[in-house]
């Protein structure tokens, strides 16, 4: 057991590099974007984002791109390289503005209609249009040139409502209006009747549609404008729009300005020729840079613009290195490195007197309150720290033992082997219970009760003698103490737990499947909820939630990312923080999900260390990893709760690009559709599990592999299928996911069209009919004429049989009576005269025998042996010196024919005669047997013979020919000395 924990906690402790920066990613041409200079961007309500560059269009779904360029032979594409702005109206269609006019992409059609708002711009080179508003009700703002048009959704028209061709003017949108700057003064006009509700003179600021290039509103309905009128130093007015506008602030800047968005925080993002620039909350700019930021912003990069949607991600388009995604969850993870460079940290714990001690792998760390500053205080390896009282910190030293360190930084040793007071040197985890000042010491030869103030030790171990000492294991990970004063010692076989006395309550034995809830496993630590439950972290089936004694389980399955759980922890909104050696993972029970924390969420760290997790007074968390320690501010970590909608991308239909929709027809000589599915996600969309079925072909879900998307089928029947596809984060989340429904169906051939298939099948059975009528008729004019035959063979039978005893049988027996007066009247002649009658008899015996077979067209074989056992009974009294034994064991009865009767009882009567005439034996024996199959054996204990000396003796070939004529088996068993057996088989 103790090779396989340590293997296990081996495993945990393995260094896992990260690579980027936590809550960012960088897309570039390298992932696929058609250019890195991008100039627009936009989220749709699918979920997809809409990347505009210097060269082409890109749609974006989290993994993949798909790019849009103009085609000068074909109309359908889009009108320019050089996008300017994108938007969508309330039928789903995107509208891009570029260099060179208007252009509307369906997703249907996948295709792109070019719209001349004025039709004598049309063949204008330079046409921008560098502004596009979704305006409410579907419908949208478009800006070219200083002219504002809207698209009236409803109506499937654009309208012009202000402006003149080069009349410098300034224009913005917000909740309360379409909003125009022009000279000095600013016009509100109304979203639905787009006339002007109020104007607005700018104090101060006369000609100021002269100066000023941009204006924006933030989150606060705060007016910001940007006065360009000196070259590259811009200078930004922020106004308050109440009965009337007034400067509230100014902002001076020294470089060029391309862009202004404001995030959900209303934070104004700054797009600037030197990179991006922050606004805080004093108005006060900065450059977004730091040490764990991207170089793409650490360095003096042109940005070109910045976006951020409703699910709390930020994108930043560079001017020549692509795209940047932040995502503002990573500002909950702070990376603790007291080296500014990363490695291993196993332990965290904050003194009495505020300070922070940190326990690293080049050493143990201090920072005082009042300082900023991780300063080395030792070189000792320390594995586990917990704070004391009077500033005093408890300390593990690897394979040292249990030390004090005191406020002055002096180490004094108080538990090893040595001083007896420790079995063992090696401590996983300290725990101190400031109520009571006990330490409980989880060691891996059992748990050792430390009392602070007398300094005496108490031991428990699995193999104490002593039951009130006595654990489920030796080998002790964690121990905790709840709100009731109940101490849960997690072991490698199990859990015990000890009330506020330290008597022994509960106890879970891991290594016992039938008593135990908690199965084959070891269990590294335990936490306590708001709710007063107890979670229970293992080494291999993830977590459980005890309460009152009953068990849920949560692990991969559940969406768990790894079974292996090195620590856990109760954040102050009752979320569980579970690591695991292959991340962090959250726990929500108020909102039933559960997450999975990568570098894409801001989680700096991967790997996370056995007995991680600390909590400091201001309720953050601190958790041990390979990487640093990780401050989580669980206030800061609120994700938004997202369904994933998944759609078709791509469809082909014999690897023929078909437009998207969601029903597909096929024709019949159609022999393959193929469907490429995806689902917009942009964090962790590596992880997405996407899933099919096909109703009455394919009903069972199917899982698509990792890093497929694509779905084809070939051969469809000729019917109506309905596809249904779904994506989540992780299966345990696909139940809950929306069901995309795509109808396809396959033509049949016109032979199965049911107009024309109705009456051929009509025909086809009228035809059968009369086919059927004609050959019943035959069968029956052949069964009649069978029958007329049978009959006359049967008449014929009965003649033959008939004259056969009236003439034939009467000639026998008129010279059966003459021999019989003859034999009387001269006994000279008896001899002669008795062989002749013995014959008479036998013609007499035989013609009976044959009219009894003519008389039936089947005859039983019951019937058969009966007639033998006659004969037999008259021959017996002629041969009183030899036994004759019938036996007869008929358990299905056979029918036999006339032919085969006759042939049977001549063979049986041959092989009678020949034992009772040559055999001169003292015994018969017959046997009669029918069952699956008939046998008759009939055999002598006579002398036998050898069956190479016998040519034509004995009736053998007559035997023979008889059995070959009613299609029997006759096999002949003798030699000499030993006896006869014939045995009969059919």
């Amino acid at each position: 057991m103790q090779l396989r924990l340590s293997l296990l906690l081996g495993f945990i402790c393995l260094v896992l590099m990260g690579s980027g920066q936590p809550g960012f990613l960088s897309f570039t041409v390298k992932n696929g974007l058609s250019q890195n200079a991008v100039t627009a961007i936009f989220k749709d309500s699918k979920g997809y984002v809409w990347l505009g560059t210097q060269d082409g269009l890109n749609r974006f779904d989290g993994i993949g791109f798909t790019r849009y360029k103009h085609d000068a032979n074909d109309t359908m594409s889009i009108s320019d390289q050089y996008i300017t702005a994108i938007s969508e109206d309330g039928a789903g269609n995107i509208w891009v503005g570029t260099r060179n006019g208007l252009n509307k992409f369906s997703y249907h059609s996948n295709q792109f209609e070019r719209i001349h708002i004025n039709p004598n711009r049309k063949n204008v080179i330079q046409y921008v249009f560098d502004q596009i508003f979704q305006i409410g009700n579907g419908n949208l703002a478009f800006v070219a040139e200083d002219q504002l048009y809207v698209w009236l959704n409803q109506q499937r028209l654009i309208k012009k409502i202000v402006g003149n061709y080069n009349d410098r003017c300034a224009y913005t949108v917000n909740d309360a209006g379409i909003w125009r700057l022009y000279k000095s003064k600013l016009y509100q006009y109304d979203l639905r009747s787009f006339i002007v509700k109020k104007i607005y003179q700018l104090a101060g600021l006369p000609g100021a549609s002269a100066s000023i290039s941009k204006i924006f509103f933030d989150r606060r309905k705060k007016l910001w404008t940007v006065d360009e009128s000196i070259e590259h130093k811009p200078k930004f007015r922020i106004f308050q729009v109440g009965s009337q506008i007034l400067v509230s602030d100014s902002i001076q800047l020294s470089e060029k300005i391309y862009h202004l968005s404001f995030d959900s925080y209303n934070r104004a993002w700054i797009s600037s020729l030197s990179g991006l620039l922050k606004v805080d909350s004093n108005y006060i700019p900065y450059y977004w840079r730091g040490s764990q930021l991207p170089a793409t912003l650490n360095q003096a990069n042109a940005v070109l613009c910045s976006y951020h949607d409703t699910a709390g991600i930020s994108w930043v388009g560079f001017a020549n290195n692509g795209v940047l995604l932040y995502n503002h969850t990573a500002s909950a993870f702070t990376l603790i490195q007291p080296l500014n460079k990363t490695e291993t940290v196993f332990s965290y714990a904050v003194d009495s007197n505020h300070n922070e001690w940190l326990a690293a792998v080049s050493g143990i760390y201090k920072r005082a309150s009042a300082k900023n500053k991780w300063e080395l205080v030792s070189r000792k390896k320390v594995r586990s720290l917990v704070a004391g009282d009077k500033g005093k910190l408890w300390t593990a030293i690897e394979n040292e033992g249990l030390f004090l360190i005191y406020p002055d930084g002096r180490f004094q040793l108080i538990a090893n082997t040595d001083n007896l007071k420790l079995p063992d040197n090696t401590i996983f985890h300290l725990h101190y219970h400031s109520g009571t000042g006990q330490l409980f010491i989880s060691t891996k030869s059992g748990l050792v009760l430390l009392d602070t103030k007398t300094m005496l030790t108490r031991r428990y171990w699995a193999e104490s003698l002593d039951k009130r000492y006595q654990l489920s294991g030796s080998y002790v990970l964690h121990a905790f103490t709840d709100r009731e004063q109940r101490t849960w010692v997690s072991s490698n076989t199990g859990i015990d737990v000890f009330d506020k006395s330290l008597n022994k309550i509960l106890q879970y034995k891991t290594n016992d499947d039938k008593a135990s809830p908690v199965k084959r496993t070891i269990v590294t630590g335990t936490t306590q909820d708001l709710n007063g439950n107890i979670w229970i972290a293992t080494l291999s089936n993830g977590v459980y939630k005890w309460k009152n004694g009953r068990f849920n389980q949560y692990n991969q399955d559940s969406g768990l990312s790894g079974n292996v759980v090195a620590g856990i922890m109760v954040d102050s909104l009752n979320r569980i923080w579970v690591a695991t050696t292959s991340g962090m993972n959250l726990i929500d029970q108020n909102h039933d999900q559960i997450l999975q924390l990568s570098e894409q969420n801001g989680m700096p760290a991967s790997d996370f260390l056995l007995a991680s997790f600390f909590v400091d007074k201001s309720g953050a968390l601190l958790t041990s990893s390979s990487e640093g320690l990780v401050m989580i501010k669980p206030s800061l970590f609120i994700p938004k709760k997202l369904q994933l909608n998944c759609y078709v991308t791509d469809a082909a239909i014999n690897f023929n690009s078909v437009p998207i929709a969601n029903q597909y027809k096929l024709q019949s000589d159609d022999k393959s559709i193929s469907l490429e599915i995806a689902t917009p996600s942009f964090i962790n969309a590596e992880k997405v599990v996407y899933q099919y079925r096909f109703l009455g072909l394919v009903d069972k879900w199917v899982t698509l592999q990792p890093n497929n998307r694509r779905i084809s089928f070939t051969n469809l029947t000729y019917k109506s299928l309905q596809l249904e596809i779904r994506a989540a984060e992780s299966k345990a989340q696909l139940e809950r996911a929306p069901i995309k429904k795509i109808f396809i169906s396959r033509k049949p051939p016109f032979w199965q069209n049911p107009f024309i298939l109705g009456p051929m099948i009509l025909l086809l059975l009228i035809g059968l009919l009369m086919l059927v009528r004609f050959f019943t008729k035959r069968k029956i004019k052949q069964r009649l004429q069978q029958s007329a035959i049978e009959q006359q063979i049967y008449k014929e039978r009965e003649r033959i049989s008939r004259d056969l005893h009236d003439h034939l049988g009467a000639y026998a027996a008129a010279i059966k009576s003459n021999i019989n007066q003859l034999e009387r009247s001269d006994e000279k002649t008896n001899s002669t005269l008795h062989k002749l009658k013995e014959n008479a008899d036998d013609m007499v015996n035989a013609l009976r025998e044959t009219i009894w077979v003519l008389q039936y067209q089947e005859i039983s074989l019951t019937a058969l042996s009966d007639r033998f056992k006659n004969l037999v009974n008259r021959i017996r009294p002629n041969y009183p010196s030899i036994a004759i034994e019938i036996y007869e064991n008929i358990e299905a009865d056979k029918r036999l024919t006339p032919a085969e009767s006759i042939h049977l009882l001549r063979m049986m009567q041959e092989v009678l005669t020949n034992a009772l005439k040559h055999a001169e034996c003292s015994k018969i024996t017959i046997r009669i047997q029918v069952n699956e199959i008939a046998q008759i054996e009939m055999e002598d204990d006579g002398k036998g013979f050898e069956m190479e000396e016998v040519s034509n003796g004995f009736g053998l070939d007559n035997l023979n020919e008889r059995a070959s004529e009613s299609g029997v088996s006759l096999q002949i068993f003798t030699k000499k000395g030993g006896g006869t057996r014939i045995r009969i088989v059919f």
